[in-house]
């Protein structure tokens, strides 16, 4: 629906201008930050938060200017997606990693094509 990004918006979600999303997977609205012309897949999850040895840890999920991010993958908390960079379907962006700009990765973990 074209009007996912401005409801999320309005939950606190930091959503540049013609970003593409098909997702609502999101843990904590004012935690995710996705740039201009971006494209989020299809049950993708922007998790904001993981459970560690019983203590709760949160952190914020960056996605880049024009990135991509494939359909069912998982971006976990303190990660990055860069400016043009593609993450293939079904991927997982482990916590504290960053993926440099225009740069391709897929699996689980993902690594670069």
């Amino acid at each position: 629906t074209p009007w996912i990004a401005p409801v999320m918006r309005l939950l606190g979600v930091k959503i540049g201008k013609r970003v593409w999303m098909d997702t609502t997977f999101i843990t904590e609205f004012d935690l995710v930050d996705i740039g201009d012309d971006a494209a989020i897949g299809a049950s993708t999850s922007l998790q904001t938060h993981l459970f560690e040895d019983r203590v709760m840890k949160m952190s914020t999920v960056k996605i880049g200017v024009g990135a991509s991010v494939g359909s069912r993958s998982v971006v976990l908390y303190d990660a990055e997606v860069g400016a043009g960079a593609s993450l293939d379907a079904l991927s997982l962006v482990m916590k504290g990693e960053s993926l440099p700009a225009e740069s391709q990765w897929r699996g689980v973990p993902a690594r670069s094509l």
